[in-house]
C-alpha cells in the first residue's frame, strides 16, 4: 500500500487529505493521475505538470519524466505549485 498526501487544493478537490493506494508499486506520475481521477470537479485544479511530489519527506520532484517509482510503504505527499507557505 502506498499511503497518499494531498496537500492544499489538492485535498479540497478528492475531498480528502490522505489516500491509500493498494497497489505494491506506481510511477509517480500514474500516482498523481489516479488521484486526480478521484476529484469530483470537471476541472481538479492539479496535473502531473504543476504537482511537486515528495516521497518519504525528502526527495522532491515533479513527476513528468522523473518516471520515479514508488514503492509499497512509502510515504508520498502531493503538493500543488499554488501552494503557500
Amino acid at each position: 500500500m502506498i499511503l497518499v498526501r494531498c496537500i492544499g487544493h489538492i485535498g479540497t478537490s478528492v475531498g480528502s487529505t490522505e489516500i491509500a493506494l493498494e497497489e505494491h508499486e506506481l510511477d509517480a506520475e500514474v500516482i498523481v493521475d489516479r488521484v486526480r481521477s478521484l476529484s469530483t470537479k470537471a476541472e481538479p485544479g492539479f496535473t502531473k505538470y504543476n504537482t511537486l511530489v515528495m516521497v518519504e519527506e525528502g526527495e522532491a520532484f515533479i513527476p513528468v519524466g522523473a518516471h520515479r517509482m514508488v514503492r509499497s510503504g512509502e510515504r508520498v505527499a502531493l503538493i500543488p505549485f499554488s501552494h503557500g507557505g
